[in-house]
């Protein structure tokens, strides 16, 4: 029974202008480490551009209105068109599509967490399609994700 008393007291405030101070108070420095806490910058600043999909094993790129499909082989397709690419080209490509397979799931469970791993994850894949980028001139604008300064 006394620890029950001990307990209601320790709850109880006076309904007071003075009590509700005091409880303001003493719940202030909790609340500003909670504030500190979040100030924190995170590891890094990433910055979604174009959209990108996974299905039936083919990767889609949306740019500007205009689909593109990359095949597991690096196959490049403009709408239902394929383009014509060199060895390099769709070498570059069926790697991305294998980083894409392996990326896109590990970023989607992490939707609101990120941590070293993804901005690793997410630098790999922006030099992969700067990459790409330089190689294909149809995608020269493509570009999924960015690391903010």
């Amino acid at each position: 029974m006394a620890v029950v008393s001990l307990v209601l007291a320790l709850f109880s405030v006076p309904a007071t202008a003075q009590g509700a101070e005091a409880l303001e108070d003493s719940r202030q420095p909790a609340l500003k480490s909670k504030v500190e806490d979040k100030s924190n910058p995170p590891l890094c600043q990433l910055q979604w551009h174009n959209p990108v999909s996974l299905q039936d094993d083919n990767l889609t790129l949306e740019l500007g209105g205009e689909t593109f499909k990359i095949t597991s082989t690096g196959q490049l397709y403009f709408g239902i068109h394929p383009v014509k690419l060199n060895p390099q080209q769709t070498t570059v490509l069926a790697e991305y599509h294998r980083l894409m397979q392996d990326d896109l799931p590990f970023v989607l469970s992490h939707s609101q967490l990120i941590d070293d791993e993804l901005c690793t994850r997410v630098a790999a894949r922006q030099a992969k399609e700067g990459e790409i980028q330089s190689l294909i001139p149809a995608l020269r604008r493509w570009q999924s994700v960015s690391l903010g300064e």
